[in-house]
């Protein structure tokens, strides 16, 4: 069936190889081991938080990203809504209060919660205690609002202050970078 266009084996044979070099463009990052040590990859700090960006969209072709989250007593970010990511968490060490649509999540190690887009979701330290949690993000791209707004440290064991004026000033122009809406308590 054609729609009154003249399609020629030349444009088809273009097309297709415009396809091919996308696929293989695509999948470049996907073809490459990483492997990183412990403590090791990019540490970034934010309020009571280190984020360490183990593995970004760039290291896994654009498929998703892979973040550890030290949370320090007392810390966890503000209530908001992702619209692009679905956002896996699962506790390694430690207790975290979760709340997830209005539910109050007691989570302690072993436990995994998956936030799709478009669902309110908070947590919070409210133990005196460290906790570590590994965050995976898809698709990818949430970690570089954390490398925007944070500062990359070396330390990983020192609680970060409060955001600076300069940093709390960026935060609405990120917030509509990536697809964030802030919903306070």
């Amino acid at each position: 069936m054609t729609c009154g266009l003249e399609v020629s084996s030349h444009h088809i044979k273009c097309l297709n190889l415009i396809v091919r070099i996308r696929r293989v463009l695509n999948n470049l990052n996907n073809n490459k081991v990483k492997i990183v040590e412990p403590n090791k990859g990019k540490h970034i700090a934010v309020p009571g938080q280190i984020n360490t960006i183990v593995a970004s969209k760039e290291d896994t072709g654009g498929t998703y990203s892979f973040i550890e989250c030290k949370v320090f007593p007392g810390a966890g970010p503000v209530p908001h809504i992702q619209t692009r990511e679905h956002e896996g968490f699962y506790l390694v060490e430690g207790q975290l209060t979760f709340t997830v649509d209005k539910e109050r999540i007691e989570a302690k190690a072993g436990t995994f919660i998956n936030v799709p887009p478009n669902v309110l979701h908070t947590f919070k330290n409210e133990t005196d205690e460290i906790a570590k949690l590994i965050t995976i993000l898809s698709p990818p791209g949430m970690e570089q609002f954390f490398m925007d707004i944070g500062m990359e440290v070396s330390e990983i064991n020192v609680k970060p202050p409060p955001y600076t004026k300069e940093q709390i000033e960026k935060i609405p122009s990120l917030v509509a970078k990536y697809g964030m809406e802030i919903r306070p308590d």
